[in-house]
């Protein structure tokens, strides 16, 4: 089980608690972090640290090409039935050619994006899967009209959760903030965010905020977030508290989803990048849940460069409207509920032990 970043090692570690719950003699060797660790995986090296992610470009290439050839030595030296790739696929590619030669099955957790760019891609997916575990409700039907096995699963952000609000000072309308996890992230999206609510607290002078983010992560937040209170750790608490969120892209969309709190969506970027998405993107959205709903459930502002105006527009427009909040929070309940029946852990779980 290889994984790369951080959302892949909680991927991972959710999968691996599934498969030692139905067979606890399985062993699971892998590349991960602290999740995956802490599950049961035996780690070959730790890959999700934050150390790890910052590196430039080059630095990524010879670090994969590193673990890459680790995978590689001990599966020289040990039998392997089955690789599950966890997310990360240009990262993840390497080694499942790796496993190939070594006439493993390989299967999928996270399906790649092709439906979003380069599907031109999934010549290389169908030799180098046997199955994808997918996240996103129209990912299977995409993936079988091109000749690969998939199944939905469901996804673990949208198990449900039952948090008390957080407690702080301040009135409506209260105003989450969600800035992303890694360090660039935070630096572009955090004091655009927080430049919004200024310009909301001129509309609304009651307004108040909150950041939430991971504890590992305070410390980053904290020198920016000025008097805005910080929450680590605390998302669904935070998510009870809020009348509205501020998000980026990415997972953290599906938590804001699941609680069906009203949201903006944006993701700053330079300006290569915002001409590389419209080059290569070819979905007309970006954030989750409007490509779950294929429509515009939330409005969004992905990839964005200095749109704060433009944005917070868009926020004081939603709030001033309460039939406009009450229809996003229904239409991002309905959407939810394809994930009801759904046990991500168990049914992946089933898929793995069935291709070992």
């Amino acid at each position: 089980m290889t994984a790369f970043e951080p959302s892949g090692d909680a991927l991972g570690a959710m999968a691996a608690k599934g498969v030692f719950a139905r067979d606890d003699s399985v062993q699971i060797v892998g590349l991960g972090g602290k999740e995956m660790e802490e599950a049961g995986v035996e780690l070959l090296a730790h890959t999700s640290d934050e150390a790890a992610m910052g590196l430039h470009a080059l630095g990524e290439v010879m670090r994969v090409k590193r673990l890459v050839d680790k995978v590689k030595q001990w599966l020289g030296e040990n039998d392997a039935s089955l690789h599950v790739a966890v997310d990360s696929p240009a990262a993840n590619f390497p080694v499942c050619k790796v496993a190939r030669n070594h006439s493993m099955n390989v299967v999928h957790l996270a399906a790649p994006q092709m439906w979003a760019w380069a599907p031109w891609r999934i010549k290389k997916m169908r030799r180098l899967t046997d199955h994808i575990m997918c996240l996103l409700p129209f990912e299977p039907a995409w993936f079988k009209e091109r000749g690969v096995d998939a199944t939905f699963i469901g996804h673990p952000a949208m198990a449900t959760s039952k948090a008390k609000p957080l407690q702080l000072k301040g009135d409506s309308p209260k105003v989450l903030l969600l800035p992303g996890s890694r360090s660039s992230e935070i630096k572009s999206n955090l004091p655009m965010q927080l430049r919004i609510f200024e310009l909301l607290k001129k509309e609304f002078s009651t307004a108040s905020a909150c950041i939430a983010c991971r504890e590992e992560d305070v410390p980053r937040v904290q020198p920016l977030a000025g008097e805005v209170p910080v929450a680590g750790d605390k998302l669904h608490e935070a998510l009870e508290w809020a009348d509205v969120a501020l998000t980026t892209s990415g997972t953290v969309s599906l938590h804001v989803m699941q609680h069906a709190v009203p949201m903006v969506g944006m993701y700053k970027v330079g300006l290569i990048s915002r001409i590389g998405a419209k080059l290569l993107l070819n979905t007309p959205y970006r954030l989750l849940p409007n490509l779950i709903a294929g429509k515009e459930v939330v409005p969004e502002f992905i990839p964005c460069g200095d749109s704060t105006r433009t944005i917070a527009r868009s926020v004081i427009q939603l709030l001033r409207d309460p039939s406009a909040l009450e229809t996003q929070r229904r239409m991002l309940s309905d959407e939810a509920s394809q994930y009801a029946a759904h046990q991500p852990s168990e049914e992946a779980a089933a898929i793995i032990l069935k291709h070992v």
